[in-house]
């Protein structure tokens, strides 16, 4: 704006200007040194004026007029700070409002990808039941060990896990649930489902009770649906998928119950080795041609033991920290 729009400012000043144009005129006189001036000079001219017109006794002497004068520069001021400061705001503020959902979010969230983690592991004859920060559910079996970030990534949630477990996820389907087992993995949204995956043994198991699972091994994916057994040979790298009955007698062992589904003699024995913490030694090549089908709950060793021997002619003898396993046929 320039001191020819006198027009203008004669305008407001009367009070017959749109609010755009008092808006200029108001943002001229406050942030220019000649718009100041130029008020300067128009409150000198009507103190003139008035000196004029008035009895010298009712017009404001030099130092009133210099109160009033500073009086109108300290509302100009004020009204340049203020516009300053709603500038800055303006900037500020956002920048405080992300910087917080920022932080919140990463309380929530493993957002910036430095999150520490946590190892259990759980010792033979033992189990532990997990839950994580999402509200998936974890039971760990026997002689398993498990890996997990104290807060979840922001696009997935990872776990490592050597052993066997029994996962209830929390169903996000933007954030997969994953667990990495030995050279494979398996992903999922929102499911249940059992992996078995002993460092020890060479085979890799996963039984789906609900949902969707995806095994990935070497570049190949399988999907399983509900009530699959997906079993991986780890040497071999063969994969084959079984349909069950009843998937859920796969997990029978969170309620301490053993199961034997036609299983091999050393296998069975992994199994007791770690359900129970006991070494067992086959003394007779013969005893480990045998398998075994039995299901029992929250039973003592010896109580075990007893009824295998009843399933098949081996014999089982206790000396000092060992059971020593030989056929009796």
């Amino acid at each position: 704006m320039h001191t020819s729009d006198k027009k203008n400012i004669e305008n407001v000043m009367s009070g017959a200007s749109t609010e755009e144009k008092a808006r200029e005129v108001v943002d001229w006189l406050s942030s220019s040194v000649e718009g100041q001036q130029y008020l300067s000079d128009m409150l000198d001219r009507d103190v003139f004026l008035l000196e004029q017109e008035l009895d010298a006794d009712l017009l404001p002497n030099a130092n009133q007029s210099e109160r009033i004068y500073r009086k109108i520069e300290r509302n100009i001021f004020k009204t340049k700070i203020l516009k300053i400061s709603l500038r800055v705001a303006a900037i500020i503020l956002p920048l405080i409002l992300l910087t917080g959902i920022t932080f919140y979010i990463n309380q929530q969230v493993d957002l910036f990808g430095n999150s520490e983690f946590s190892e259990i592991y759980v010792p033979k004859g033992e189990k532990v039941r997990l839950h994580f920060h999402d509200g998936t559910e974890v039971f760990l079996n026997a002689d398993s060990k498990i890996r997990y970030p104290k807060k979840f990534g922001l696009t997935k949630r990872k776990v490592y896990l050597e052993g066997e477990a029994y996962f209830n996820v929390a169903s996000n389907k933007r954030r997969p649930f994953i667990v990495y087992t030995d050279k494979s993995f398996v992903s999922v949204l929102g499911t249940s489902f059992n992996v078995n995956a002993y460092q020890t043994d060479k085979e890799i198991k996963v039984v789906l009770d609900e949902g969707r699972v995806n095994f990935s091994s070497a570049g190949n994916t399988y999907t399983l649906k509900p009530g699959q057994k997906f079993i991986f040979d780890k040497i071999t790298g063969e994969a084959r998928v079984a349909n069950l009955s009843r998937s859920t007698d796969e997990s029978l062992w969170r309620d301490n119950y053993i199961r034997l589904q036609d299983t091999p003699m050393n296998e069975m024995l992994n199994l007791l080795d770690r359900q129970f913490d006991v070494r067992f030694r086959v003394i007779d090549t013969k005893a480990s041609h045998y398998s075994f089908t039995l299901t029992t709950n929250d039973k003592p060793l010896d109580f075990v033991l007893d009824e295998l021997e009843k399933i098949a002619p081996i014999k089982f003898t206790h000396e000092n920290d060992t059971v020593f396993v030989k056929s009796v046929g």
